[in-house]
């Protein structure tokens, strides 16, 4: 029999309903009418690029383990949970079901990110307590950390917000470096607890699991969203004629956009990817780059900031 071992990739609209019994788990923070609007509704941000999906499946089997959330918010949602005692991911896909625009769009993030003013919600992500002597579960818990790091690392945030049920998912986030910011008792009998690390605490305690992911370094090459959206699919082992099916151009784009990325790189950067051999031996050094600079293929619109002579830069960030 195969040994079972995991992979992490961005999800698409087939998943959610196959991964819902694994992210039905967090149905007691929704309202019914919300909840029964729910796969549907994913499905319409997750095409519009208002939410992030990431999805862990066992092979050979293909079977779902986990599949988690992340978009970013206006904070103004965040005080009407609070005012209106429920539960944020409630009050947020509630809003969108109203039409109201909770989420961020691409270029949206892009501005935010550059002022370091993000509001990160987390949802869904909900696997059960591991075992880790047993080599499955190790590598669960191994692919979805790197998971994790590869789909938040590299925006400016200023805060990090997920709601939980379940104790173990408390003491996870806990050891994370989150905080319990407030404990709300459901209908159902069960208590929400919703937790948040912010940029102030981070500074303050650099040496919290998830500190570091609020002070990455600004991008250096500029890339446009398309691009981002090429390099980030690639670094996820897809081939290009599958990225241009998935992203619905002609493969003509795709050489197009690619050929703009190193225009780009060479720009700021010549000694990266020049001489480097083939074109495979190029890409391979371009990509191995970006996995360890991750803020290259996430949206950031430069703006420009004065600052007075006597200002000093940021020594964890440029915010």
């Amino acid at each position: 029999m195969p040994s079972v071992h995991h992979i992490c990739r961005l999800a698409t609209v087939e998943d959610i309903r196959k991964s819902e019994p694994l992210w039905g788990q967090d149905r007691p923070l929704f309202d019914s009418d919300v909840w029964a609007r729910m796969p549907d509704l994913l499905e319409n941000l997750l095409q519009n690029e208002l939410v992030r999906l990431a999805y862990i499946e066992a092979l050979p089997k293909h079977e779902p383990r986990m599949l988690g959330g992340i978009s970013f918010i206006h904070p103004e949602y965040l005080d009407e949970a609070r005012a209106k005692g429920s539960t944020l991911p409630n009050t947020v896909f509630r809003a969108a079901l109203e039409h109201r625009m909770p989420f961020l769009s691409p270029k949206k993030i892009g501005r935010v990110n550059a002022q370091c003013e993000l509001h990160l919600m987390n949802f869904f992500g909900n696997f059960n307590d591991l075992d880790l002597t047993q080599s499955e579960m190790t590598n669960f818990y191994e692919v979805s950390n790197h998971g994790y790091h590869f789909f938040h690392f590299g925006y400016a945030y200023r805060a990090f917000w997920a709601e939980v049920l379940p104790a173990h998912h408390v003491r996870e986030l806990q050891n994370q470096g989150l905080q319990i910011e407030r404990k709300l008792a459901l209908r159902a009998g069960q208590t929400s607890t919703l937790m948040c690390l912010t940029r102030e605490v981070a500074r303050t305690n650099p040496y919290l699991r998830r500190s570091g992911y609020f002070f990455p370094p600004e991008p250096r090459f500029q890339f446009s969203l398309g691009e981002q959206n090429l390099l980030e699919l690639s670094m996820l082992d897809i081939a290009d004629d599958s990225i241009a099916a998935r992203l619905h151009v002609s493969m003509d784009a795709i050489k197009k956009r690619w050929r703009s990325i190193y225009m780009k790189v060479d720009l700021v950067d010549a000694g990266l990817v020049a001489g480097k051999g083939s074109g495979t031996e190029q890409r391979r050094a371009l990509l191995s780059y970006l996995r360890m600079h991750l803020e290259e293929i996430r949206p950031y619109s430069h703006v420009k900031i004065l600052h007075t002579t006597d200002q000093q830069r940021d020594p964890l960030g440029s915010c």
